[in-house]
């Protein structure tokens, strides 16, 4: 793709774009509406996929009274605007990280369309809420969703997903037909459940302002992308905690209580001098050791070396350990090589966290050089991503996802064991 506006696009904007009122309403309190950053998908759609984006983003998300939809294209990227309310012009002079900025400040539910050749590992763990499949209800298109489906069901069981898909150009009987067919076939053959979200028949203004703007793309794709919305969705609308009011100091409240007239009286206490010291020089003064207090045996910290193998930096030639974490995903492990290269290393459980932490990474690399001087490069490097399994087979899909795979088990020879670890990839 090109950054020429698309024709089509353009065209599309103007027939669903409504006149702008003469009046301005008063913006919807968006705080009502819960975020959320959705992952487009197109398949086969009517026509072209590019006029379908916009409805189908508005249609998603009925609950909210404004949308975002972002399109990563090869040397740049469009962001769409999507409101009831006529919209403020957009300063395009700005950076893309402002600019996200300045949209989250009235748009809760953002949209974004990955590139063309998009990588199911990477969508899986980017940090999106859910995932949706852009379909048409003919053939062609419900077997290439099918195949879709399937892409995201080889990947291994502890990456969790919210995968659905929505039919556009088709009316709602059709669309739910097809629907139910499709997830009965993903919930036999693939295991999981395909949620169904809804359909769009054909493309109208559906009272929608919309406003386009193309920017430069993100330095760190869509990776970043993704990053800078969640960090202006929780600058813009975290909740300011409301100091509480000191409550008012009460006197307190002394119970008198009655003293029974045959009660004891308690005695009178006077002040009686201490007996005087006296010391007999006669008896040899024997000194007296002073008693040792007892010494508990020193808890043995529990040290995962033996359960987990322990620091997963250790297991790959040239790579040190770093002694610090991400503060979110501890679990992670972190090591540095002779470049000065960060790598993230994890378990196959942990999967999920992985791209987590190597965001966080590239985010914190200043800091993370204070903590750790003379062992980081001065300009942050994209980090390496390590995952260890103990079954290799549950990996097979993961060649060529740019993650570097390790084998990592625990053998015994006879009363003894040890770790052993291998590159897969």
């Amino acid at each position: 793709m090109t950054t020429q506006p698309d024709p089509y696009g353009a065209l599309t904007d103007l027939f669903t774009t409504p006149s702008t009122a003469t009046t301005v309403a008063e913006p919807p309190r968006a705080s009502t509406v819960t975020p959320r950053i959705e992952c487009l998908i197109p398949g086969h759609l009517p026509v072209r996929a590019a006029v379908w984006l916009g409805p189908c983003t508005w249609a998603l998300n009925p609950d909210a009274d404004d949308a975002a939809l972002l399109r990563i294209e090869d040397d740049s990227t469009c962001l769409s605007r999507l409101s009831s309310t006529p919209l403020d012009p957009l300063d395009t002079t700005r950076p893309l990280a402002e600019t996200i900025d300045q949209t989250a400040t009235r748009s809760r539910r953002w949209a974004i369309v990955p590139p063309m050749q998009w990588d199911a590992v990477h969508l899986a763990t980017v940090g999106f809420d859910r995932i949706t499949i852009l379909s048409g209800t003919d053939q062609a298109a419900v077997v290439a969703a099918y195949q879709v489906c399937k892409t995201f069901a080889s990947l291994p069981g502890a990456v969790q997903l919210d995968l659905g898909i929505c039919f556009a150009g088709s009316d709602g009987t059709t669309a739910e037909a097809t629907g139910r067919r499709l997830a009965d076939t993903v919930r036999e053959q693939l295991g999981f459940e395909l949620a169904l979200r809804g359909h769009l028949h054909r493309i109208d203004d559906a009272g929608a302002q919309v406003q386009s703007s193309r920017c430069r793309s993100h330095e760190h794709g869509l990776d970043g992308l993704v990053s800078e919305i969640h960090r202006g969705l929780a600058a813009t609308f975290a909740e300011p905690a409301e100091p509480a009011e000191p409550s008012p100091v009460e006197s307190p409240v002394i119970h008198e209580f009655p003293v029974p007239s045959d009660s004891v009286p308690e005695p009178a206490l006077f002040d009686v001098p201490p007996p005087p010291l006296v010391i007999d020089e006669d008896v040899e003064s024997t000194p007296v050791e002073p008693v040792q207090p007892m010494q508990s045996e020193p808890v043995r910290p529990s040290s995962t070396s033996d359960v987990e193998g322990g620091h997963l930096a250790e297991h790959v030639d040239g790579i040190d350990p770093l002694p610090i974490s991400s503060p979110t995903c501890p679990e992670i492990d972190l090591g540095v090589d002779s470049h000065g290269r960060v790598h993230c290393l994890c378990r196959e459980s942990d999967l999920r966290q992985l791209r987590v932490v190597s965001r966080w990474v590239l985010e914190h690399h200043h800091i993370l050089t204070l903590a750790c001087p003379d062992r980081l490069s001065a300009s942050p490097l994209e980090p390496t991503c390590h995952l260890f399994t103990a079954h290799p087979p549950d990996l097979s899909d993961l060649h060529g996802s740019g993650l570097r795979l390790h084998l990592l088990t625990r053998v015994h020879v006879g009363r003894e064991s040890t770790w052993f670890a291998c590159p897969l990839s």
